[in-house]
């Protein structure tokens, strides 16, 4: 396959999905790289390169209900909070602190730790994210 495709394919996405939800660029562009289908483009098998502008739009929205996760505003809370005091330690920003947990799937953790992790102080809890960085995302 030849990967020079996929960009071609991800800017005519996101051209329709800014026209499609009526918001910039930048934000269409985050919603796809945000969902988890942008992934399966580099699918070979699958050759997903291959559908129309809008039956790939379909898809990501498809993908983007089926990954949502239900959670209480505490856990909405705990969450942002992480994110927030992650970006502060590390000298970023929270965007890119947003982004190192959605690539990493370290909010899925801290959501499914919730019940444990929300009870511990945040250097504790820092640490354990970095414990899991390291750990399971080589960083």
């Amino acid at each position: 396959m030849d990967n020079a495709i996929i960009p071609l394919k991800i800017s005519q996405i996101a051209i329709f999905v800014a026209k499609k939800k009526h918001i910039p660029i930048s934000a269409a562009l985050s919603y796809i790289y945000d969902s988890p289908f942008y992934e399966r483009l580099y699918d070979e098998k699958a050759k997903w390169w291959y559908l129309d502008t809008e039956s790939l739009y379909q898809e990501i929205e498809r993908a983007r209900v089926q990954s949502q996760i239900n959670v209480s505003d505490n856990v909405v809370t705990f969450l942002t909070f992480c994110i927030e005091r992650y970006a502060q330690k590390h000298d970023i920003s929270s965007l890119q602190s947003y982004a190192l947990f959605r690539k990493h799937k370290v909010d899925d953790y801290l959501i499914k730790g919730y019940d444990v992790l929300h009870t511990q102080g945040k250097d504790t809890i820092l640490n354990d994210i970095e414990i899991f960085l390291k750990n399971y995302c080589a960083i």
